[in-house]
């Protein structure tokens, strides 16, 4: 059993070609999924279009991450989002998704155990088991209590954009990393993982290839999202060339220097923060 695992696409719809276009030649069984498939990148529609003919040609298993949440948050209940930085990207996405499309995602589950042929049971989540947010790379006590209290061998999990593979409890824990947005200090390629099960266990490997960067950028140019997302999607951009999370670092910027939660940041304390971080 062969298995590629996927996970922060972000829209960047270039990527998932060059990740589709590499398990066409190393053949795969099936693909996981593991939320954040839009948001923050140009022309979502594409991302979405691909990752459907990905499902007719492959058995997929994806679940729902945190930014499929905001969407569906939205269609509940109006959030407010408007062309700003906090959520003007948000705004632009939600624009350009179907009824159909809200729906694909409203059906998802948020976590599941997967068994896959005779291999072992694989726990699959975004963030942690319980939390779509959950965030390894920032609380090793969340990591440590997830896998102690871990029901099968395996977690696979996403949502931090950093490639791990580790080992608590016996017990095995794979990020692949982000297909669209990794910040691993380098930039301008994509990330994910390859498993290989049998009866005994799984192998795991995590890869990197590259992808036609200069195309997505001139789609951000092209497409109107940095007039929604302002400052914050320069950010974007600045993280996709270079590897480090400067979409991170400008939230967390905006946030100390206005003292407010990110929804309520004005757009001359982004102004400082794109001055600060050379956006």
């Amino acid at each position: 059993m062969r298995v590629a695992v996927i996970s922060d696409i972000h829209s960047n719809y270039k990527a998932l070609e060059a990740f589709l276009a590499y398990i066409e030649d190393c053949r795969v069984d099936a693909v996981i999924g593991l939320g954040d498939y839009v948001t923050d990148c140009p022309y979502p529609e594409r991302t979405l279009s691909l990752l459907h003919e990905m499902e007719k040609k492959y058995p997929c298993h994806l679940l729902r991450g945190n930014r499929e949440e905001y969407l569906l948050d939205n269609r509940r209940q109006d959030q407010g989002w408007h062309i700003s930085s906090p959520n003007g990207a948000l705004y632009y996405t939600y624009r350009h998704m179907s009824g159909a499309d809200l729906d694909w995602m409203e059906a998802m589950p948020s976590e599941a155990v997967l068994q896959l042929g005779d291999c072992p049971a694989l726990t699959i989540c975004h963030g942690a088991p319980g939390a779509v947010r959950g965030n390894f790379q920032f609380d090793e006590a969340l990591k440590e209590q997830s896998m102690e209290r871990l029901e099968t061998r395996y977690l696979l999990g996403g949502h931090t954009h950093h490639q791990e593979i580790s080992r608590l409890y016996g017990k095995t824990y794979l990020n692949p990393g982000s297909l669209g947005l990794p910040v691993d200090e380098q930039g301008r390629h994509a990330q994910f993982a390859l498993m290989e099960g049998t009866s005994q266990g799984w192998e795991m490997e995590l890869l990197t290839i590259g992808y036609d960067v200069e195309g997505l950028l001139k789609d951000f140019r092209e497409s109107g999202i940095e007039a929604y997302g302002l400052y914050l999607t320069r950010a974007v951009k600045k993280t996709l060339v270079t590897g480090h999370n400067y979409f991170y670092y400008a939230v967390c910027e905006a946030c100390r220097i206005s003292h407010k939660a990110l929804p309520d940041t004005d757009e001359e304390v982004w102004r400082q923060v794109a001055e600060k971080l050379e956006l």
